[in-house]
């Protein structure tokens, strides 16, 4: 396909925006910059709010999309929601932290794989 990882980047959010907004989620915001990080998408479906996190990959060569979440990042994306929240003065809303894992074919540039785990990033202690 010829993409580089920005742009495949790019092309995920694009697949996973129009997957979300299909199951009836209103995009609120795309590509968020907090003091801590980005957040690729923020949703809003009735009064919950969610944090997505998009990941999208050519090949299954390393694993499912989803792998490249580290603790780390898991821990860093709790920190960006919670700087959202903050800059944005909400505090007593529903709220989840969910993955979105796309595969795309190499070659077509077909999506041959969508994975949603809603809810993937629970830490109710400090979330």
């Amino acid at each position: 396909m010829g993409v580089g990882n920005r742009a495949l980047g790019k092309v995920g959010e694009d697949i996973a925006a129009r997957f979300l907004s299909r199951k009836g989620y209103e995009i609120i915001g795309r590509n968020t910059r907090t003091f801590v990080g980005e957040i690729d998408i923020i949703a809003r479906k009735k009064s919950l709010i969610v944090f997505a996190e998009i990941k999208t990959r050519r090949n299954s060569l390393f694993g499912p999309p989803y792998l490249a979440i580290t603790v780390k990042k898991r821990k860093k994306l709790v920190q960006c929601a919670l700087c959202y929240l903050k800059m944005k003065g909400i505090t007593e809303i529903p709220r989840r932290i969910d993955i979105i894992s796309i595969e795309i074919d190499e070659f077509t540039g077909n999506v041959n794989k969508i994975e949603h785990f809603e809810d993937a990033i629970e830490n109710e202690d400090s979330y």
